[in-house]
């Protein structure tokens, strides 16, 4: 009982994250381009400034408020929340507000954001702009020359690191003690090419399950397949009809499940090709332990070392990406290839598989 209770939260916190998961189309990234960019903003946290979340400051000093509605920023440019930061005296050479925005492909990318910066704990010179504050993103930076909202655009590129750092920073000589940042938008605009992909190999037999990055990658799947029966196959990746060719003979998604005492009929309907985080059957073209190679594959879904899948009649198929001992009231895959059998006891499972539970 307590096994079963502990596999029904670790269900329902992996829900709650697929909920909030995002949905990303690689090949609309990987074709990116100046005319046709493809936006990533929403990898960022609070991109807009409306939150008090996702941007860090330079000093416990910048305290006046971290996002506010600044009415001494107004202008008929943009007048909204922003996250800012406020000093009594202005820091120099430091990053001011910034954020790391990670997960990005190797590439080009464009950043556009609302920036100010002004003098304000200073008399003599309150409200005007000074000199030394800047927008950067990565290594390139364009100066703010405004005391009031503007909007702000520049490039920086993204190597196999895949993280970018974008704020507001002030060099030697800012004069700036308050600035601010919202409404970014980030867009890729090039994609700099398979050699920067990085390798990632999978393996049915790790307890741990090391398919917990999202991006792009060339992946070697080491999996024990046969050519006589179906095998439950369940994978963090997409493969498309001429890959399916290449390693299986049969491919089918199991689409329902019909109750037959202690037993789960199937149904099941043939695909050409596989989709992440999706439940199949599979009969491959040859036996035993063989290795799949794909290139410049995306991973799916982001983090997720154990996703509930669906719920296919009274059966909740549950996909597994980690080799792993599964409750005694799990149903798996009896040899007919149609039959999941409610285990006796419990049963280990195989890593990029799947399994029952009522």
């Amino acid at each position: 009982m307590a096994k079963l209770k502990l596999l029904f939260l670790f269900v329902a916190i992996v829900t709650a994250f697929a909920a909030n998961a995002q949905t990303i189309d690689y090949d609309a990234w990987k074709n990116a381009s100046q005319t046709t960019p493809y936006n990533v903003t929403s990898l960022m946290v609070n991109p807009t400034g409306t939150g008090n979340t996702g941007w860090s400051r330079n000093s416990a000093d910048a305290a006046a408020g971290y996002n506010k509605h600044n009415s001494e920023f107004a202008s008929s440019v943009y007048d909204n929340t922003g996250i800012e930061s406020w000093y009594w005296n202005p820091v120099k050479s430091a990053d001011l507000i910034w954020q790391d925005v990670k997960g990005l492909l190797p590439g080009t990318y464009r950043v556009t954001a609302f920036a100010v910066a002004q003098i304000y704990n200073n008399s003599s010179r309150k409200g005007q702009l000074g000199k030394g504050a800047y927008l950067f993103a990565g290594g390139e930076r364009v100066a703010i020359t405004s005391n009031k909202w503007q909007k702000l655009t520049l490039t920086a590129t993204v190597d196999d690191k895949q993280t970018l750092r974008i704020g507001i920073c002030g060099d030697e000589t800012n004069e700036n003690d308050w600035v601010s940042i919202a409404q970014v938008k980030l867009e890729c605009i090039g994609f700099s090419g398979i050699a920067n992909i990085k390798p990632l190999v999978l393996d049915e037999r790790y307890d741990v399950s090391v398919a917990r990055e999202s991006g792009l990658y060339n992946v070697n799947l080491h999996a024990t397949f046969s050519s006589d029966q179906l095998t439950p196959f369940c994978v963090p990746f997409q493969m498309s009809a001429d890959e399916v060719k290449k390693y299986f003979s049969e491919v089918y998604s199991v689409i329902g499940a019909r109750e037959n005492g202690n037993t789960y009929i199937l149904t099941k309907t043939a695909s050409s090709v596989i989709k992440a985080g999706t439940p199949y059957l599979v009969r491959a073209k040859k036996d035993g332990r063989q290795t799949i190679t794909l290139t410049a594959v995306p991973i799916t879904p982001l983090n997720s070392a154990q996703p509930l899948l669906t719920t296919v009649g009274t059966m909740k198929v549950i996909g597994t990406y980690r080799c792993h001992e599964a409750v005694s009231s799990a149903y798996v895959l009896s040899d007919d290839g149609k039959t999941m059998v409610k285990a006796s006891e419990p049963v280990r499972v195989k890593g990029y598989s799947f399994y029952g539970m009522k």
